[in-house]
């Protein structure tokens, strides 16, 4: 391809370093957005338009418009139907196709050769009132270039250039340049399309899962009539630190963990659903005897999530969140890092609400009193980088409760 040059501008490099920043990003209207943007800063036209293909209305719609002459249009004002003049010829369903010396672009200025070509040679006047459709609507649009842009075999949006600045006709050169940008946009627009279905699909199968778990978590809490709606406060905890130590580039950005920190506070005593009553029940601190069939609520809890694909994260804070920083808890003795993070995490947020609900044996804290007690076991009983950062997240109000199911979990990065 040769090189255009506009003063020190080389448009390929430009076409190239555009083509990189389209992939990075997600949204189609803001990537659609900086297609017009870049364009019109290159070429200098009246007005750089783009009409994408959208779905729910089976048209395409006008979507962005610069320039001197851009068109102040609102997003999805005007559609374009499938068997409109323009859409029709680069959709492939027009008998013009293969009549005009180049089928890649439009040329408004060349319409009128092809037009008188097909009266006086091959007097077929069907066909030039094709042409002469094609003109009105480039007019309407204020295009003196229509490029197509595809994906495979389908158009996925039109690239519409109005005349330029310096009343200067395109050169051969240029048409080629903006032709594969197109063909970037389409790729690009295609890809953001599918992360974003992705992402949507994603969206609903986390909601059904984490109602699902709610459920769950529900049914254990609604058997223990001390702790109601405990799982959901430690969930909302769980998911608040998480956050927090993200923010702190203590632990690498992941969604993925992210969910499962929301799940494993929902479901770390799922296991209680295999304790009897009259001891989950009891309005007495249990007795020896009594406190070794509670723990093993652990291991009932591990057996419960074991055969459900995916759970080994989440699991982690069912398993080990009796596990002490000293190593003195159990079922398993693990010590300082050795104990998995989302179990860290919980044993910490689950001593928390635990001191500041009240039970019949015992008077609820105060968060003040609670904190207190959690740093005076920081560095035996519980991690203490992650007591700090609760405390810290408390004290800033960043742990008041909210829907936990609504939480955004694109953070920063």
């Amino acid at each position: 391809m040769v090189l255009v040059t506009y003063g020190r501008i080389d448009l390929q490099q430009a076409l190239i370093s555009a083509a990189k920043s389209m992939i990075r990003v997600r949204d189609p209207i803001t990537l659609l957005k900086l297609i017009t943007r870049f364009i019109d800063r290159q070429i200098g036209a009246t007005h750089v338009a783009i009409l994408v293909f959208d779905r729910e209305s089976d048209s395409y719609v006008f979507i962005d418009s610069k320039g001197i002459a851009g068109l102040k249009i609102p997003i999805g004002y005007i559609r374009v139907k499938k068997d409109s003049p323009i859409i029709s010829y680069f959709g492939g369903a027009h008998d013009l196709r293969g009549k005009f010396h180049r089928e890649e672009v439009l040329v408004y200025d060349e319409l009128d050769h092809i037009q008188n070509f097909e009266i006086y040679v091959n007097r077929k006047e069907t066909q030039a009132i094709a042409v002469t459709e094609i003109k009105k609507q480039m007019e309407r649009l204020g295009a003196a270039i229509c490029i197509p842009s595809y994906f495979k075999n389908d158009l996925v949006a039109v690239l519409i250039l109005g005349e330029k600045l310096s009343e200067e006709k395109y050169l051969e050169e240029e048409i080629g340049v903006f032709s594969t940008l197109a063909n970037d946009v389409a790729m690009a627009v295609t890809n953001a399309d599918l992360i974003k279905n992705l992402k949507e699909s994603c969206d609903r199968e986390h909601e059904l899962l984490i109602d699902t778990a709610s459920a769950l978590s529900s049914a254990i809490d609604a058997r223990d009539r001390y702790t109601k709606g405990h799982s959901e406060r430690v969930s909302h905890y769980t998911l608040v630190i998480a956050a927090e130590m993200i923010e702190k580039s203590m632990i690498p950005f992941s969604r993925e963990f992210l969910e499962a920190a929301q799940l494993a506070g929902l479901l770390h005593d799922v296991g209680k659903i295999g304790i009897k009553d009259e001891i989950l029940n009891k309005p007495a601190t249990l007795d020896e005897q009594e406190f070794g069939v509670m723990k093993t609520h652990v291991a009932i809890g591990v057996n419960i999530l074991k055969p459900i694909g995916g759970m080994k994260e989440i699991a982690d804070g069912c398993k080990y969140h009796h596990e002490r920083w000293d190593g003195r808890g159990y079922p398993y003795g693990l010590k300082g890092e050795e104990i998995p993070v989302l179990g860290r995490i919980v044993a910490v947020v689950d001593s928390y609400d635990t001191m500041v609900t009240a039970r019949p044996y015992k008077k609820a804290r105060t968060p003040e009193e609670a904190f207190q007690e959690l740093r005076k076991c920081s560095g035996t009983h519980f991690d203490p980088s992650i007591v700090e950062i609760f405390y810290d997240a408390w004290r800033a109000g960043r742990t008041k409760k909210r829907d936990y199911k609504a939480y955004d979990f694109s953070i920063r990065k």
